[in-house]
């Protein structure tokens, strides 16, 4: 590295890099790096263009992330991180906080293009690694949302936790990643409530005596 490079990588990192180790050059190249994964998709991606973007020593990004595959992991996982499922005190609450959450994000020019990589790119061996454990994550997430619900008894024991979350987060995730369409507090709650009912007229149906599917069966004589 020449002169002019040092004196470049100094005006990078000054005032920023404590030792390659600086929490703010961490956030600074993490978020770089998925606006340009966003822009470019995974297989254009130059950790040089991560560099002039971040204001961040192309070398000492590769002595955070040795790989390509490892800084975009990175990324991933700083941008769309793994948190605990919200608890507002009822199961309804928690839903509509957590869909808030997710729409501000597929919505914003950041998230459709992280989900565009993620479901276009998915060819690639690495993409798909970090795609199925993005998709994981957040399906244990909203699973274990439903299962607190069930241990408060806001819905039947007998329901299939995940079974629920999906139902109310697919249809949500279709409209905007899909047909990008807007999903206002009035589409969230309905497909919430329609969901719940659902759930729990299942729940009392189940919870009848002589019948199922919430008809009483007839009491057979006794002799």
């Amino acid at each position: 590295m020449g002169a002019t490079d040092r004196a470049e990588g100094t005006r990078r990192t000054e005032g920023v890099l404590t030792g390659g180790r600086s929490a703010r050059v961490v956030e600074s190249v993490l978020r770089a790096t998925a606006e340009e994964l966003s822009r470019t998709g995974y297989a254009a991606l130059r950790v040089e263009d991560v560099a002039e973007r971040s204001g961040v020593n192309k070398t000492t990004i590769y002595r955070r992330w040795p790989s390509k595959a490892e800084l975009v992991a990175a990324a991933l996982a700083a941008v769309l991180p793994e948190a605990e499922p919200i608890d507002t005190g009822d199961v309804r609450g928690d839903l509509l906080a957590a869909v808030r959450q997710n729409v501000a994000l597929a919505s914003s020019r950041l998230g459709r293009g992280l989900w565009r990589v993620l479901q276009t790119e998915r060819t690639d061996p690495e993409v798909e690694v970090m795609a199925r454990t993005f998709r994981d994550r957040q399906r244990a997430a909203r699973t274990k949302l439903i299962a607190r619900a069930i241990e408060r008894g806001e819905l039947p024991a007998s329901v299939d936790a995940r079974l629920v979350a999906e139902l109310v987060f697919a249809p949500i995730a279709s409209r905007v990643l899909t047909f990008g369409e807007k999903v206002d507090e009035e589409i969230a709650s309905e497909i919430i409530d329609t969901v719940l009912a659902g759930v729990r007229a299942r729940g009392k149906a189940e919870a009848r005596p002589w019948g199922t599917k919430g008809r009483a069966a007839r009491r057979p004589d006794r002799r």
